[in-house]
């Protein structure tokens, strides 16, 4: 588990990042954005909700949150969210296939371990039910 010493957070990417799109306010694919984590070795951290992730930083969360199981929580490591929805439901995979679900970066920063290692990771929202794209359907006159 990270402690929670962080760099400042800020909304100023490295060039690497902005390079692949990751810059604030890019909308990216949930599974495309993790993909682009693991291979550029940064941490993802999603939140339920805008204000918290707006306006407080990682360290202040992780540091307010520390006693809460980390799926109780209002934000969670894309890569743990992952798993826990494709462990709950199988069809998870397929879902995300036919309505996916798409993440604003939010802030970047770099989160230090236990171990002394920096780790940069992003911060993004997560859509709220209705603003999910959905197919049109045709509504009665």
């Amino acid at each position: 588990m990270e402690s929670p010493t962080v760099t400042p957070e800020g909304t100023a990417f490295p060039p690497d990042l902005e390079r692949l799109g990751i810059v604030p306010g890019a909308k990216i694919d949930i599974r495309e954005f993790d993909t682009i984590g693991k291979r550029h070795n940064f941490h993802i951290y999603l939140y339920f909700e805008e204000d918290l992730a707006r306006d407080s930083t990682l360290s202040e969360d992780l540091q307010e949150y520390s006693d809460v199981p980390d799926l109780e929580r209002p934000f969670i490591r894309l890569d743990a969210f992952l798993r826990f929805a494709t462990e709950s439901d199988p069809l998870f995979t397929r879902r995300l296939d036919e309505l996916p679900l798409v993440v604003e970066v939010v802030a970047y920063g770099d989160l230090t371990t236990q171990e002394g290692k920096s780790v940069p990771y992003v911060k993004g929202v997560m859509p709220f039910l209705d603003e999910l794209t959905m197919e049109d359907t045709p509504t009665a006159p």
